[in-house]
């Protein structure tokens, strides 16, 4: 079962809302999370350690068995009842096994409301564990393209998917630049692509950038996408092109077209009446 941050339940409270640690290979450590009960009555709770991914839009979901470090977490797993407005310390201790190699792991460690046999909602405190050693920042772009061949106006959009191949998030910014047929470059639009991207997750945007006036006259374009990413700095480049057809060119086009046919028209009568 699988949870999108933040729970629905409202009834309890957990602090703090995220830790990020940086641990080595054999290292341990304890993290502790305060859980209230903000309700008007008593409430049991039960410990919960989970992992944490990432949905294409950047959303993280809490879920379990999705991150081998889960098991390196302990933790009293037994039930605790809170009377109205009381305060609970919770400590899990994470113990890294040795030689596990560098990277970033996501997890959720708090609790999750019991009512009866049903669990009514869980609250998680995030934790960002890095395993010390190289970092490997690489970003993939996977798919990079107009959603139409076509466009009649202005409304331009793209669809972005990026993948993170490193070990560690990567925090990533971008720039669309769009060329006419003469390859000048007329616009230039930044593109917000949301919060840092963990590691081997990807993300998928789609962009409506809007649009300079100096895209204006019918014909192909060339759209090119550079997305700078990590501390690094490091860039990736991807591009496409579309064809711009406004309607007040079409209407020309058409209007002419007319005219061409009524004027052969006119030319064959005029002929049939001299014979």
């Amino acid at each position: 079962m699988s949870f999108l941050f933040a729970s629905f339940v409202s009834a309890f409270s957990i602090s703090p809302l995220k830790y990020t640690i940086s641990l080595d290979a054999g290292d341990a450590k304890d993290l502790v999370v305060s859980v209230k009960n903000d309700s008007n009555m008593e409430k049991e709770y039960q410990t919960k350690v989970v992992g944490v991914q990432q949905d294409s839009s950047g959303r993280p979901i809490f879920k379990s068995n999705s991150d081998v470090a889960e098991n390196w977490i302990k933790f009293k797993s037994e039930k605790t009842i809170l009377k109205s407005n009381e305060n609970k310390d919770f400590i899990f201790t994470f113990t890294i096994p040795k030689n596990t190699p560098p990277g970033a792991h996501y997890l959720g460690i708090g609790v999750q409301e019991i009512a009866g046999k049903n669990i009514s909602g869980q609250l998680m405190t995030t934790v960002i564990l890095q395993i010390a050693g190289t970092a490997n920042e690489s970003l993939v772009l996977e798919k990079f393209y107009p959603v139409k061949k076509y466009f009649f106006n202005k409304n331009l959009a793209y669809f972005l998917q990026v993948k993170n191949v490193g070990n560690i998030d990567l925090s990533m910014k971008a720039n669309l630049q769009t060329y006419n047929f003469k390859n000048k470059n007329i616009d230039s639009i930044s593109i917000n692509l949301g919060n840092k991207l963990f590691a081997q997750s990807n993300r998928s945007i789609e962009i409506n950038p809007s649009v300079s006036s100096k895209i204006f006259w019918p014909g192909l374009y060339h759209s090119m996408i550079v997305v700078d990413y990590g501390l690094t700095n490091q860039q990736i480049v991807g591009s496409a092109n579309f064809w711009y057809w406004p309607v007040w060119f079409l209407c020309l086009v058409g209007l002419a077209m007319v005219l061409i046919v009524l004027f052969f028209i006119y030319r064959k009568n005029k002929h049939e009446a001299v014979e």
